[in-house]
């Protein structure tokens, strides 16, 4: 009898440490969550602004307020961290932003002085951003002015 005991406790050990091995433990390594080319979007009635080809929506409200100059378009480019890096004409700040479950989550905000024609490029794993205005040229990462 105690046979049957002993091979039932191995059995239930086994499928366990089995169950186990095959759980969420699977990491990929190495992730380029970069865009390359920046996203020039228009928002909407409702300061939405949507970028189909990176499949990412949200409202810019928030920081109209906070820069206090409507945008008639923002550009949005995504370093290979995965941080969000967005701005507009107008705007005097540079605002990143981290992903997480349904939110864009502030990072750094980096002040430039207002730009008067901003466009984002990928640089060297770095965001370089070129006020196209001015000439001035900055490089950024998710921590501020590099």
């Amino acid at each position: 009898m105690a046979k049957p005991k002993l091979t039932t406790l191995s059995l239930c050990v086994a499928l366990l440490f089995g169950a186990a091995a095959c759980g969420p433990s699977l990491v990929l390594e190495d992730v380029d969550y970069s865009q390359p080319i920046e996203s020039v979007i228009a928002p909407d009635d409702n300061l939405e602004v949507h970028d189909q080809r990176y499949a990412v929506k949200f409202n810019i409200g928030p920081i109209i307020e906070e820069e206090g100059v409507p945008a008639e378009e923002v550009r949005l480019i995504r370093n290979r961290a995965g941080y969000y890096f967005l701005t507009a004409s107008g705007f005097n700040n540079v605002y990143v932003f981290e992903s997480a479950e349904s939110e864009l989550k502030l990072e750094t905000k980096i002040e430039i002085g207002e730009l008067s024609q901003p466009a984002f490029n990928l640089r060297d794993g770095n965001i370089e951003l070129v006020d196209l205005g001015t000439g001035e040229t900055y490089t950024l990462t998710h921590e501020g002015l590099r």
